[in-house]
């Protein structure tokens, strides 16, 4: 095993295995909810919670075996966001019976994120918080509805969901009441696909290689993986995007937001979508000034999620050409990168580095157009964000039979798309995966290509099965076999709700949550 390799494997021993915990989800009323804050003033911040629901039992969970408060009003400036572990030091017993008489959460001194109090009772939950330790400075024109509340203890979920009478949604104050349990808790996990389209560009005629059969089948397979909560493409020219965006409101049972921007003449752009809000977007031109990088933050029920999607250069735009002075960046000459696409792999992991500020985990997605081991891999696993496929104990890719590769099938004809072989022959498109920092709730584990924790989606190679929708595939009036020349990545990252205790710093990438302030 290589050095490198077992640096990647130690790294992703703490995010994989073989299948996540289970927690209990019991959703609540939700009786009260109050928070103030002033501008200027974050001493004056509090926050008052009330539950009460006979579905909170008299056997109650103890929290002292791991507890989590998560409350979220959107992922958005301003918008409370708290995700935070409590001491189980500072729970204590209510009589000498916790589990029949409940339990007490006290913090007398600054710290807890401002929580002071909470009680954890048979059919009651109460909450106090206060001071600038308190995340939620309010200062949003409005707090995306439902607030969402959890209170996390030993597996167990209580989760409430303000969204019934609303009397106050404003600036500085919030106050809702009398909020029917919600349906289900929020999602804890998180899934992603990733693949590079094929704009088609070169192939004769005018159909771009049966590009809209090709989107047709993507999205085909986009519904087989589950609807991925965040689904990334590269090679999106001005032909492809309105042929994805004509499907983003009907393909699943949720509509896709998305984010694209054509930059030159529109020949191989980044499309992002997702079925949660995007609250902020960035492109960032790597060296050259031809590829881009394309970031997003999505308001996902784990808190906020970066992602970033990115195509970095191939042969016909230089990608060997050296990166020398005076025009090579000084980043990419202090990181030792001696070509066009090292220096853009390079400046890719600085930007996530850079853009990156929250504590849930991020995902780096894209065709990177080199294979693990390379200069351009290491800036990402390097810095111990691994590479998901390899680190859900997936094969790597055989190019004799095609398994496990991404790359290689003809992009400048029909001859390979329209046949059922795989003519795969390299591993070059990667999901990479930020674990998340200090201060998260998220306790990561990457589910495996078996799909071990059996919710139907899994971690593995996307788009890898000539047409598995149609009978046969081959050329027109056949349905097309490949939705590209590229197969992707799918990831299942689970945030497991059951295993809550000193782990969650990351130790490698350890950065505050900023939630509301």
């Amino acid at each position: 095993m290589t050095p490198l390799r077992n640096m990647l494997v130690a790294s992703t021993a703490l995010f994989v295995s073989a299948a996540t915990a289970s927690a209990l989800d019991v959703p609540v009323q939700g009786t009260r909810l109050s928070m103030w804050a002033s501008a200027g003033a974050p001493e004056k911040r509090r926050a008052r919670l009330l539950v009460i629901d006979p579905a909170i039992t008299t056997t109650l969970p103890d929290p002292r075996a791991g507890s989590a408060l998560v409350l979220s009003g959107g992922a958005a400036t301003g918008q409370c966001r708290v995700e935070l572990a409590l001491d189980p030091a500072k729970w204590h017993t209510v009589g000498s019976n916790g589990s029949r008489r409940g339990y007490r959460y006290l913090e007398r001194t600054p710290g807890s994120g401002g929580v002071r109090s909470i009680r954890l009772r048979p059919g009651r939950i109460v909450l106090h918080a206060s001071g600038a330790d308190w995340p939620c400075d309010l200062g949003a024109d409005a707090q995306r509805l439902p607030v969402s509340v959890e209170l996390r203890a030993a597996g167990v979920r209580y989760c409430a969901a303000f969204g019934g009478v609303v009397d106050h949604n404003e600036p500085g104050r919030f106050h809702a009441r009398d909020a029917s349990a919600p349906a289900d808790c929020p999602k804890t996990d998180v899934t992603v696909a990733d693949l590079n389209i094929l704009h088609g560009l070169f192939c004769p005629g005018r159909g771009f290689c049966r590009l809209a059969e090709r989107i047709d089948l993507l999205f085909q397979w986009i519904v087989r993986a589950g609807c991925p909560d965040v689904v990334t493409t590269q090679e999106v020219s001005r032909q492809a995007a309105p042929l994805l965006a004509a499907h983003l409101a009907s393909a699943c049972p949720f509509p896709y937001q998305h984010v694209y921007m054509q930059t030159g003449i529109g020949t191989d752009d980044e499309m992002l979508m997702s079925r949660y809000p995007i609250v902020t977007s960035e492109i960032r031109f790597l060296y050259r000034q031809f590829r881009t990088v394309r970031f997003a933050r999505i308001d996902h029920p784990i808190g906020p999620v970066d992602v970033f999607s990115t195509h970095l250069a191939s042969s016909g735009d230089g990608a060997q050409s050296p990166c020398t002075a005076p025009d090579c960046p000084e980043e990419c000459i202090a990181a030792g990168a001696a070509t066009v696409r090292q220096c853009q792999g390079v400046q890719v992991a600085r930007f996530v580095a850079e853009r990156h500020d929250v504590a849930p985990p991020a995902m780096i997605t894209g065709d990177f157009n080199e294979s693990p081991g390379t200069f351009v891999y290491d800036q990402f696993v390097g810095r111990g964000w691994p590479d998901v496929y390899l680190a859900a104990g997936n094969p790597e890719c055989e190019p004799a039979t095609g398994v496990g590769c991404t790359s290689g099938r003809q992009d400048e004809n029909l001859s390979q798309l329209e046949s059922p072989a795989s003519n795969e022959i390299e591993r070059i498109d990667f999901i990479f995966l930020v674990p998340p920092a200090a201060g998260s709730v998220c306790s990561p584990s990457i589910d495996p290509g078996t799909d071990a924790d059996g919710d139907g989606t899994a971690t593995r190679i996307f788009a890898d099965d000539p047409n598995p929708f149609a009978p046969t595939c081959g050329p027109a009036p056949a349905p097309v076999c490949w939705p590209s020349d590229h197969e992707g990545v799918q990831l299942d990252l689970n945030c497991s709700a059951a295993d809550i205790g000193p782990h969650l710093a990351s130790p490698v990438h350890a950065r505050a949550h900023g939630g509301g302030t």
